[in-house]
């Protein structure tokens, strides 16, 4: 599980990538942010960016995990007249968010990188900058909307695109200086 790497560190191996330098320490472990940042981070983000487009691919079909296409609307949409989002759209997003996913995992170097390096890294710039402008921009889109949609907007969605932005951020800043 653990292998000897240049001499004191020790590297922990999970499926096979690094996910952390170990250095011994007086006060214990030190754990080296750089290959949080180079492993865990990006891949719970591809994690998190594909659960999401899943759920959007199976919303352009079915309002699913909710009873109706009322209560979804209320739910995700923000509105009250139980007309689902045109399907279209629904994928598209679902596309734009596994799309983001592999992104991540190209820009990370764990899957090959198909372009330039520097289109997926501005590719991903623009990946933090799409959920930093939702995250930020969901708070406005509570007037008027649902009260479900409110709450949840409030304490979920935007929050977690937020997250979501530092993430991605994080990634490319970390790609930049390679």
């Amino acid at each position: 599980m653990a292998s000897s790497v240049n001499g004191c560190y020790r590297q922990l191996r999970v499926w096979g990538s690094a996910v952390a330098l170990l250095k011994p320490h007086a006060h214990g472990t030190e754990w080296k942010a750089l290959e949080m940042v180079r492993t865990v981070v990006p891949v719970g983000l591809a994690i998190v960016l594909t659960a999401i487009g899943l759920l959007h691919f199976i919303w352009a079909f079915s309002p699913w995990p909710f009873r109706d296409a009322v209560t979804f609307t209320k739910t995700i949409g923000g509105s009250d007249d139980g007309v689902m989002p045109p399907t279209p759209s629904t994928l598209l997003v679902g596309l734009a968010l596994v799309g983001g996913a592999v992104l991540t995992l190209m820009v990370n170097e764990s899957l090959p990188g198909i372009g330039p390096d520097w289109l997926r890294l501005v590719g991903m710039y623009a990946l933090t900058v799409v959920l930093l402008t939702r995250g930020l921009g969901g708070y406005f889109m509570n007037s008027g909307a649902a009260a479900e949609f409110q709450r949840l907007n409030t304490f979920v969605y935007s929050p977690l695109c937020l997250a979501l932005a530092a993430l991605s951020g994080i990634v490319a800043v970390a790609a930049s200086r390679r």
